[in-house]
């Protein structure tokens, strides 16, 4: 019997899932008001300094609903918003200490499911996978290493431009 192809396609976002789950397991405990939409808003990078709207778009999702999960975010103390002084209509982001703790654990927890991923299929494999997820998104750019993500949050110390 043949798998329908819309499970292959899926495939793709089981992969995604089980990283996000792998993540929250471990950041999870120490965070029980996180869910893995939070998680996804530091998935590309430093925060600090971005806007609702621009982490809206590089999440694909919309200015709405990126605004609940900054709001929540914003009530557990991980983060407050700032008028922009370049434009008064538009609030930033701004990591409050609880906020630089948890994408510091966020960074290690995606740094050790990148390690995880390499060690199972092997480097050579994980980067063809790189390579493969590159050409199919148009996409490019170096993989950071999982010491580059860790070290990324520690000094960064302001806003990374989401990848």
């Amino acid at each position: 019997m043949t798998e329908p192809t819309g499970r292959r396609f899926g495939l793709l976002r089981v992969a995604f899932d089980q990283a996000l789950a792998a993540i929250l397991e471990q950041v999870g405990p120490r965070h029980p008001d996180l869910r893995q939409a939070h998680v996804q808003i530091f998935r590309y990078g430093g925060i600090d300094g971005s806007n609702a709207g621009e982490l809206a778009a590089h999440a694909g999702m919309t200015k709405q609903s990126m605004h609940e999960l900054v709001t929540h975010l914003e009530r557990a103390g991980y983060l407050q918003r700032r008028p922009d002084p370049s434009d008064t209509r538009v609030r930033t982001v701004r990591l409050t200490a609880k906020g630089r703790r948890l994408e510091q654990e966020l960074h290690e927890a995606i740094a050790t499911v990148l390690e995880d991923w390499e060690r199972r299929i092997g480097k050579r494999r994980f980067d063809q996978l790189w390579t493969t997820l590159q050409e199919l998104t148009g996409e490019h750019g170096e993989l950071p290493g999982p010491a580059e993500i860790r070290a990324a949050s520690r000094t960064s110390g302001g806003r990374t431009a989401p990848r």
